[in-house]
């Protein structure tokens, strides 16, 4: 009954697709959503007609719109490595996994020394918690948007010492 559907209002559903695209992936967008629509249970057991246009519209148009659909990772994401083909990815000289925490905490130390023991410390406790903002600020009983706002600033600090370290700056 939904192939039947399908097979009917298939330029329309090809319509909704070119309207939200507005580009040349249209056909792969549709034929992506119509498969999803049809592995999707809600969709196969609406019978009103404009509810499931409606339905598959807003399929298209999450899969278009989000960067984290299947959608969005499997087809947009290639079209843009297509179009960028001489973008090198530049590596950098630091790393995420090349962290030094005794330096991290030589830091700490110096932020402390220096008359900033409260950020030193929230980034103390922001470690111990598994850097969870959420905990922190219940443990703490500080307002989340603190925490945040003050993880941010030991955050950056961290990066000016690490690019003054790296880079003389």
């Amino acid at each position: 009954m939904v192939n039947d559907w399908l097979n009917q209002n298939y330029e329309q559903l090809k319509n909704i697709c070119k309207n939200i695209t507005k580009q040349s992936d249209v056909d792969e967008l549709l034929h992506f959503c119509v498969e999803q629509a049809l592995k999707n249970k809600t969709f196969v057991a609406i019978e009103n007609e404009q509810e499931r246009l409606y339905f598959f519209s807003r399929i298209v148009k999450n899969n278009y719109a989000s960067k984290k659909s299947p959608y969005h990772k499997q087809y947009r994401k290639m079209v843009f490595m297509e179009l960028m083909p001489n973008v090198e990815i530049i590596e950098t000289e630091y790393s995420q996994d090349d962290i030094d925490i005794e330096w991290v905490n030589e830091q700490l130390e110096e932020m402390k020394k220096g008359g900033d023991w409260y950020f030193a410390r929230l980034f103390d406790l922001y470690i111990e918690e598994k850097c969870n903002l959420t905990r922190l600020a219940k443990r703490t009983t500080i307002p989340l948007n603190s925490v945040a706002r003050d993880i941010k600033k030991v955050r950056q600090f961290l990066i000016n010492k690490r690019n003054q370290k790296l880079y003389g700056l």
